[in-house]
């Protein structure tokens, strides 16, 4: 069994189901394929910042944003993982095939799939993670306002910046983890502005259900902390790690400025090309772009 479509969105993030309705008003018959693993920022109790939705819950925004596509009639949702996709077009489109047996064809995708996260193994991180242990203070940063904060310091580019989180707290404490130190220079000044250095290694978080309250440290001393920054380093999934996308440095995928990749057809939205801030609203403007540029590029083959 096969089904052939116009446009396909992998990924019904916020960068997916943007690009969806973009689609959708723009009269293109499009499938959106949603995974069946759970979605990053499940455990928010509210996403900071979305204007008209501000601390809507994740899993309220994403069903909304399916409630109006669907309303449209263009946009079929596949509730499946998609396990693989051709890495070049052919005369049927780019060849998608998920765990259920159908095989679909697209003669555009957009990888909109986002990225897996990779945390430090410290005990207690995850029954706080996404409350009162947080990847973004401009998404989070309001609700734990004036509290101590903890920031882990696991690449340097955690301290280039380290004065943007005197906007929430006064309070701040950078844990280093073992690997290149600060320079001198800037270690000096963190510390002449009042911020905590702390090379004891954290060793679990500690907390109650209201929220994270300390952190022990490796000698076992208990460091009062009420918020807490993590970036975790990341990875593609797999199914965009093997399909030959050029990517940077860091592991992102590169795109152009119409967010078209290296391979014709297929484009890519959202945190998996990160562009320096990964949140709700950057990705859903990657997505909106990222669908036009299909749709102009659609319109344009159907011409010449």
């Amino acid at each position: 069994m096969t089904t052939q479509t116009t446009m396909a969105v992998i990924g019904a993030g916020p960068a997916g189901l943007a690009a969806a309705l973009t689609l959708s008003r723009s009269l293109q018959k499009t499938l959106v394929f949603d995974a069946t693993t759970p979605f990053r920022n499940r455990d928010s109790p509210g996403v900071g910042a979305v204007l008209g939705r501000d601390r809507v819950l994740p899993g309220d925004l994403r069903g909304l944003g399916r409630q109006e596509i669907e309303g449209y009639g263009f946009v079929r949702f596949v509730d499946e993982t998609v396990s693989h996709l051709q890495g070049a077009k052919t005369g049927s489109g780019f060849e998608i095939r998920t765990g259920a047996g159908p095989v679909y064809y697209a003669d555009r995708v957009l990888l909109a799939c986002g990225m897996i996260d990779l945390f430090p193994e410290i005990p207690g991180l995850s029954s706080f993670w996404g409350t009162s242990i947080i990847n973004c203070p401009f998404c989070h940063g309001y609700e734990l306002r004036h509290r101590p904060w903890g920031v882990f310091v696991n690449r340097p580019e955690m301290l280039a910046a380290a004065e943007i989180y005197r906007t929430w707290t006064e309070d701040i404490v950078f844990f280093l983890e073992p690997g290149p130190e600060p320079a001198q220079e800037r270690a000096a000044e963190l510390t002449a502005q009042g911020f905590g250095l702390e090379r004891r290694r954290i060793s679990r978080f500690i907390g109650t259900d209201d929220g994270l309250t300390a952190v022990r440290l490796e000698d076992g001393t208990d460091m009062r902390r009420e918020g807490f920054v993590i970036w975790p380093f990341q990875k593609q999934t797999d199914l965009v790690a093997d399909i030959g996308l050029t990517m940077d440095e860091r592991g992102f995928a590169v795109v152009d400025p119409g967010y078209r990749t290296n391979i014709d057809g297929l484009y890519a939205a959202g945190d998996l090309l990160y562009r320096e801030h990964q949140n709700i609203n950057t990705a859903m403007h990657m997505g909106n772009l990222a669908a036009s540029t299909m749709v102009f590029d659609q319109a344009k083959q159907r011409v010449f």
